[in-house]
């Protein structure tokens, strides 16, 4: 196994999963909306996609980039996706792809990693092991 950034012909198999990854993460609360990760948001956060390989065919994939985030405006990296394919699952590839994306950002000279997660969303648990913690609450109420 190994990860490298994504070529063009991965990239076209990361982008095929697109809906489904949608639907997973955020455990259908975005279904029939545009999908989130565009063109405009890749410029925004300066992404890149970063393949895991296995005897070069992908096997989960992270999104990777950047932010300034207030206070001090400093930049920060983004972890805007991380997939890992249904027969990769509970192997411990999510977390060999969180941990290149820290070497990823440190070796850029930064010194924060923020990402969002919905509610639900297993990974959760994941990256509480790694040592993430909440810092906000996006909280909804529907108006019927």
């Amino acid at each position: 196994m190994f990860i490298r950034r994504a070529t063009p012909q991965e990239m076209n198999f990361i982008q095929s999963y697109a809906p489904i990854v949608q639907q997973e993460a955020t455990l259908g609360y975005m279904n029939g909306t545009k999908l989130i990760m565009n063109e405009e948001m890749h410029y925004y956060y300066k992404a890149e996609y970063h393949a895991l390989m296995d005897n070069y065919r992908v096997c989960g994939w992270i999104l990777l980039g950047e932010a300034k985030t207030p206070p001090e405006y400093e930049t920060i990296g983004m972890v805007l996706e991380l997939y890992v394919l249904p027969p990769y699952r509970k192997k411990g590839y999510g977390q060999m792809l969180m941990e290149y994306a820290f070497d990823h950002f440190k070796k850029k000279g930064l010194k924060k990693v923020q990402l969002n997660v919905f509610a639900g969303n297993h990974a959760k648990h994941l990256y509480e092991q790694l040592g993430f913690r909440d810092v906000s609450t996006l909280m909804e109420k529907p108006l019927l």
